[in-house]
């Protein structure tokens, strides 16, 4: 993995930096895939038979109606947002937006609340005289909760494409007698497919890493096995060998995204595209089909976990969720430093070297672990340290800060690798003949620009750790505890009121990213 370009002796730090950041964030993909050739075999032909079919069956009815909801509520809203003018539309913009900072787990949680025995939904139903029995805990329910909350990825990729698309391609399609339908369906949606499907990609990998959900609706899946075959029966190899099957799944669909991000048209203008007006009824019209994710996705379980907040507030309850917040405030800024730091690194080194070839394929190696599902990653950690130091599992934090690290460094490096892009190379070259050397110009010339940078990149990374469960559920200590796990916790134990406090703390944590991420929108 060497980075040819950098041919003198004082870029040997960065290089050599580089090589081991890079090994060391591609080692559990690298021992999954080759603890793969040395599986046993006793327990494989079992799993193949009886277990694999039904893990395959579910997780695909999950992907593909997960995928269908959110391109029928993302497209749909991004497009109505772009195009008309209607009450509160920009408030929309960002609105639809919020039910992103529900991890898909909390928003199971507060659901089954809200439709079971005891719930402000049929307790409604009995006082209109009748009662009717809502089985959430089902494929479609599963699709249901995930897809509230999942949407945004499609919404926001989307909307992207569409204000990016030019203005005088739709007037063209409109002065030929096409309707505002036909002209969305047959030339700014095919133009716009390519961005569209980079965020149901999204969509896919937070399906595919999901085990709150499914946990806890008894759906059992890949992730449900990989769990089940590492905690409840310590079969490392059986673990790996589905962890294989869903990492072979995932590297096809980045060849296919990148297929698809390659063969993308370039349409878009900067000319301003006046908003189409249409009658009241309509614009009302519009206002509550866009309101409805947002009530379904947001105000509504918020509503429950508040109600549940009230009523379990107690002096020991403040006192537990200080406890889960340190531990959780601990692991995030961990991680965050470590990712931030390492991504400074690889980012101005890749900036060092200058060859597109090389910057093309080594820089998108550090996104490989955004894209795999946590458990998988896991699960190849234990299986690296089992032969480093088997002491080191749950002896401590290392593991779990080792997993985040590489679960979540895509987050901080991408936005930081698109900060440098915006410095001008001059400036490096102006500061290099006035005898600043490398070190001095990372730190006196670029992190001064980049703060606004390292700072989104700092929260992000942080509110991610904070809603991550698998990873934290296979690689934590005995009896550590954070915030997303002690929800989890309550909720399995079916006292899903007590998981209220942590979960509306994650939720609010998670609104501030989904702010930023608004800001980066308008700016753009």
């Amino acid at each position: 993995m060497k980075l040819a370009g950098i041919k003198h002796s004082r870029h040997l730090f960065w290089r050599l930096a580089t090589n081991l950041v890079l090994a060391v964030l591609i080692v559990p993909l690298v021992f999954v895939a080759s603890r793969s050739f040395t599986l046993d075999t006793s327990n494989l032909l079992h799993i193949s038979k009886n277990l694999l079919p039904l893990y395959l069956w579910n997780t695909s009815i999950l992907v593909i109606g997960t995928s269908i909801f959110t391109l029928i509520f993302g497209v749909g809203t991004a497009w109505l947002v772009t195009i008309y003018d209607f009450p509160f539309r920009r408030h929309f913009e960002w609105i639809l937006i919020l039910p992103l900072a529900i991890p898909t787990f909390i928003n199971a949680i507060a659901y089954v609340g809200l439709t079971d025995y005891a719930g402000p939904m049929r307790i409604f139903l009995r006082w209109l005289g009748t009662d009717y029995y809502f089985d959430l805990m089902t494929h479609s329910g599963a699709i249901f909760v995930m897809g509230l909350v999942l949407y945004p990825y499609v919404y926001v990729t989307s909307r992207s494409a569409f204000l990016l698309q030019s203005a005088s391609l739709i007037e063209a399609s409109r002065s030929l007698g096409q309707s505002m339908r036909k002209t969305f369906f047959r030339v700014v949606l095919p133009l716009s497919w390519p961005s569209v499907f980079a965020g149901l990609i999204l969509v896919i990998m937070e399906v595919l890493n999901d085990y709150g959900v499914v946990s806890y609706f008894g759906i059992p899946t890949f992730t449900v096995g990989i769990f089940r075959s590492w905690l409840a029966l310590g079969d490392l190899s059986t673990a790996v060998f589905l962890s294989m099957i869903v990492m072979l799944f995932v590297v096809v669909l980045l060849i296919i995204e990148f297929r698809a991000g390659s063969s993308k048209k370039g349409t878009h203008d900067k000319s301003e595209r006046e908003l189409t007006r249409i009658t009241t009824r309509k614009k009302w019209l519009i206002f509550f089909i866009c309101f409805i994710p947002v009530a379904l996705g947001f105000i509504i379980p918020v509503t429950q976990l508040l109600w549940w907040f009230y009523l379990t507030y107690s002096n020991e309850v403040w006192r537990q969720l200080i406890s889960l917040t340190g531990n959780t405030a601990l692991l995030g800024s961990l991680t965050s430093l470590i990712v931030v730091s390492l991504s400074v690194l690889l980012t101005y080194t890749f900036r060092l070297v200058n060859k597109k070839g090389i910057r093309k394929t080594t820089s998108k190696l550090p996104m490989l672990g955004y894209a795999m599902p946590g458990a998988v990653i896991a699960i190849g950690i234990i299986a690296f340290i089992l032969i480093i130091n088997p002491n080191l599992i749950y002896s401590g934090i290392i593991a779990l800060v080792f997993g985040y690290t590489v679960r979540f460094f895509a987050v901080g490096y991408g936005s930081i690798e698109s900060g440098f892009e915006k410095i001008p190379r001059q400036i490096d070259d102006a500061a290099i003949s006035l005898g600043s050397n490398r070190w001095r110009n990372l730190i006196k010339v670029h992190l001064p620009v980049l703060k606004p940078v390292l700072a989104g990149a700092l929260i992000m990374v942080f509110i991610d750790v904070a809603k991550e469960l698998p990873v934290t559920l296979i690689l934590r200590p005995f009896n550590f505890e954070t915030l997303a796990t002690n929800a989890f916790q309550y909720a399995k134990d079916e006292m899903a009121p007590r998981s209220s406090s942590a979960s509306l703390l994650i939720i609010f944590a998670s609104a501030v990213p989904v702010y930023y991420l608004n800001r980066i929108l308008h700016r753009k």
